[in-house]
């Protein structure tokens, strides 16, 4: 058993319970193209009724989130065709956690249906985000449950980031400038997030 998941009242058991099968007949792993919208997009309604009833998470003191139909449809345009359906909707439910640290998390023993995304360091393209997110997904027929784990110092910048600069699709790079300047100790809250912002996305604008 990983520790880490019992520190917030989860175990492989209640993941277990919370995992959707599909009734598409097709396995998860094949790409958006092997699947009709419709039907993708229906199912997925389905199964945010089925988390907003689940007595599981009821139970549960941890932060969580059911993917709204806009942000799956969203993802679903964005990756279509090639992107496997199983990478695409690996977040439909999601638990957000907070650590002191990520060493916990990133020495634990390999279990067979978790995965762990190391991004405490940034992604290969850094857009300022950090965390590590343990995904589990109990067979490629059921859908995946994405856990993020993220630093109190972390966490504080990545909701300015999705909030500011995410949510409205600007450049990558700005992101990864913002999370130089947070380091530096030039940000300390959300006032100078935003001036700070400004300028480095005036500068993005002046180098294009």
């Amino acid at each position: 058993m990983s520790q880490f998941l019992l520190q917030d009242g989860l175990s492989i058991e209640i993941l277990q319970a919370l995992s959707f099968r599909t009734k598409l007949g097709l396995s998860l792993k094949n790409s958006l193209a092997h699947f009709e919208k419709g039907s993708l997009m229906a199912e997925i309604k389905e199964i945010a009724a089925w988390y907003d009833e689940h007595e599981a998470l009821e139970q549960l003191a941890l932060d969580y989130r059911v993917k709204s139909m806009e942000s799956a449809s969203h993802k679903y345009d964005r990756y279509f065709p090639n992107k496997p359906a199983a990478k695409v909707f690996n977040d439909l439910l999601g638990f957000r956690s907070l650590r002191d640290d990520y060493d916990e998390i990133r020495n634990s023993p390999p279990l067979d249906a978790l995965r762990i995304v190391d991004m405490s360091q940034g992604k290969a393209n850094d857009d300022g985000y950090r965390g590590v997110h343990v995904y589990y997904q109990l067979d490629n027929f059921h859908y995946p449950i994405e856990i993020q784990y993220n630093t109190y110092f972390d966490r504080q910048l990545n909701n300015w980031l999705h909030k500011y600069l995410y949510k409205k699709q600007h450049p990558l790079v700005a992101g990864a400038q913002m999370r130089a300047l947070y380091e530096q100790g030039k940000i300390k809250n959300e006032s100078e997030f935003q001036e700070e912002l400004a300028h480095v996305l005036r500068c993005c604008e002046e180098c294009q």
